[in-house]
């Protein structure tokens, strides 16, 4: 999201909104932004008053007399004076093999192709909204205090499905309610009738990182997230095969420090990621948990 419709939307937003509300105005900013880009991008061509010929000087309806000859003899040999002829210069014709693409559309083709691309914009964001009604089908881990203290893994493993327009939030919160069918134990505490509200975390792996890697923006929704590539051109989460993690934001600053919360990082929707540089990264071992640095790799960890 640019910084122009973050500031709409701050101004949008004033006062209470609900989620759906938030929502919704947030895809209309975008898409009238998507429209004014669109629309700037081709900007109108004047064409020269009077047309092709207007910017032509006017052609005088007498031919200048041509100078005599240097020698003068009197006014009656003015008229029996010729001018000498003139050879007139050859006309170039047009050089098929110039480029001429960066020259200036008139007026109307202007017009047309800024209309082409405005309508390409509104099927584009069109499709994409009807991306949003698709379904999908996540699976899910589930980390908490809770399942560290309850579960012998310390971790509850799920899935769910969704529409891909729900935001990082609303699957996080979907997540959290899945949890709670395990029982009483899991289910968020009440404080004078009112459920607990822990902020929560979505976190999505990449290069088929089941640990997850990435920490998704509470407003994005599932289908910006699958839409991102590697700057070599392929998919950065692979339609989501690796799963997705969902924990509490408190459990995980309590743990940041241990694996495998110590690999993810906050997705920034606006860089461009390189999964060679993530690959050897990875594999070097920088900020990896030193018990499975070591080789360990699916053996379980005790004392945790």
């Amino acid at each position: 999201m640019s910084d122009s419709v973050e500031k709409q939307l701050a101004e949008a937003s004033k006062g209470y909104l609900s989620k759906e509300e938030y929502k919704r105005k947030r895809e209309e900013i975008e898409a009238q932004e998507a429209l004014e880009k669109v629309r700037k991008a081709i900007p109108a061509v004047s064409v020269p008053v009077g047309g092709e010929g207007g910017g032509k000087k006017k052609k005088s309806g007498k031919k200048d007399r041509q100078p005599g000859s240097a020698l003068s003899f009197g006014d009656e040999l003015d008229g029996e004076a010729e001018p000498s002829p003139r050879v007139q210069p050859k006309k170039m014709g047009k050089c098929q093999d110039v480029d001429v693409s960066f020259l200036k559309k008139n007026e109307r083709e202007a017009q047309e192709a800024a209309h082409k691309q405005e309508q390409a914009v509104r099927d584009f964001l069109e499709l994409q909204q009807k991306a949003k009604q698709e379904p999908i089908t996540l699976k899910y881990t589930f980390r908490s205090e809770a399942t560290q203290r309850e579960l012998p893994n310390g971790v509850h493993q799920g899935s769910i499905t969704l529409p891909k327009g729900t935001t990082g939030e609303e699957v996080a919160t979907a997540v959290r309610l899945d949890v709670e069918h395990l029982g009483e134990k899991f289910k968020l505490l009440e404080v004078a009738g009112k459920k607990e509200e822990p902020r929560l975390m979505l976190i999505v792996g990449a290069s088929g990182m089941a640990i997850g890697s990435f920490i998704i923006p509470s407003a994005i929704a599932l289908v910006e997230v699958a839409s991102m590539r590697w700057s070599e051109g392929n998919s950065l989460f692979d339609d989501f095969k690796a799963g997705i993690i969902v924990t509490e934001r408190r459990w995980y600053e309590q743990m940041r420090h241990t694996f495998p919360y110590s690999q993810w990082a906050v997705l920034d929707v606006h860089k461009s990621y390189s999964q060679k540089e993530f690959i050897a990264n990875r594999n070097s071992g920088t900020g990896v948990d030193p018990f499975y640095r070591n080789g360990n790799i699916g053996k379980q960890r005790t004392g945790r």
